[in-house]
């Protein structure tokens, strides 16, 4: 199956979409990085600014850059690619969180599945699954908090479990001690994929932006409570036609039309749903819960969240249905 690629980012991501790209015998017509256009991981050929010259015949180019400037950069990226008609495959978050309603008309021509769940693809799922009878939906996509939770909860330090998610390329780049970690996750990481799932889903005619939304940052009191109760609580992202008190520490609520968006640290023993939806691991999952008090059914989707190797595995996925078509 021929296919001539470009790769925008040449970190965890990017490296290994460039080594599978390779041994799929797909042609790497360009790799970018942030000082230049190279011909593969290491051989410059030219300046950045430049990398545009270098796009022609691309069947597919591949985004994987981290979130700079709320994902302006990724945008700009991802229109000059689309308006050439190539397809983008796209990791990168702050792009469709925050210029959806820009990119929408272009949707057909992006592959966004390795953006929110990783491997688990739980985008296509909810997308099929989501009608005007679902009167719940909650969410675990982020893996990260998730794996570092369930540590602490077996009797593991916060310290060893944190360094082990960057070790391990499950955190996401720029925090280092434990609290600016589940920090990042929860305020930056969260709010853009939850923004993307509501979007993509099409549960509204208005569209959610990350940057709109308020996330509560977690202190050194809330995060000894946290460990303190490491047992019961986890990152939960629910979006329901009802506002409900809710045991949650941290997170954010957000309303758009009918849907309360809200996320946090909540327990799990209050809501019979969430001891359902907890994933183990850097598992991601989301449960849909159709009718009233369920009468037309609970669906539960989940599979590998973080880490590099499941999110390249499905933005392959991504180009090759690009390809078929």
């Amino acid at each position: 199956m021929s296919m001539k690629i470009g790769v925008v980012g040449a970190g965890l991501i990017g490296s290994e979409l460039y080594r599978r790209a390779q041994s799929l015998d797909w042609d790497v017509g360009l790799v970018l990085r942030s000082n230049g256009v190279y011909r593969n991981l290491t051989e410059k050929i030219d300046d950045l600014g430049k990398y545009q010259n270098y796009c022609k015949d691309l069947d597919v180019a591949f985004l994987a850059i981290p979130t700079l400037d709320d994902g302006k950069t990724a945008f700009d990226y991802m229109r000059s690619f689309l308006q050439k008609d190539i397809p983008v495959v796209t990791s990168e978050k702050g792009a469709l969180s925050n210029y959806f309603s820009e990119l929408e008309k272009w949707l057909h021509l992006i592959g966004y599945n390795a953006t929110v769940g990783g491997g688990t693809r739980m985008l296509e799922y909810a997308k099929e699954r989501i009608g005007p009878n679902v009167e719940q939906i909650h969410l675990v996509v982020n893996g990260t908090l998730n794996y570092t939770f369930e540590g602490v909860s077996s009797g593991r330090s916060l310290g060893e479990v944190v360094e082990e998610t960057k070790k391990l390329g499950y955190a996401e780049p720029g925090a280092e001690n434990p609290l600016d970690v589940i920090n990042k996750e929860a305020t930056e990481d969260v709010p853009m994929k939850t923004s993307i799932f509501f979007n993509i889903c099409g549960l509204s005619s208005k569209h959610m932006r990350a940057k709109d939304v308020k996330s509560h940052k977690i202190g050194e009191p809330e995060l000894k409570r946290l460990i303190k109760e490491s047992n019961i609580r986890r990152y939960i992202v629910s979006i329901t036609r009802d506002d409900n008190e809710e045991d949650v520490i941290g997170g954010f609520k957000h309303r758009i039309d009918n849907w309360v968006i809200s996320s946090g640290f909540k327990n799990i023993h209050e809501n019979p749903l969430f001891l359902q939806l907890v994933p183990r691991g850097v598992n991601n999952s989301v449960l849909i819960y159709e009718g009233r008090y369920g009468i037309d059914g609970t669906y539960r989707l989940s599979g590998p969240g973080a880490g590099p190797g499941p999110t390249t595995s499905s933005m392959i996925k991504d180009a090759i249905k690009f390809l078929q078509k």
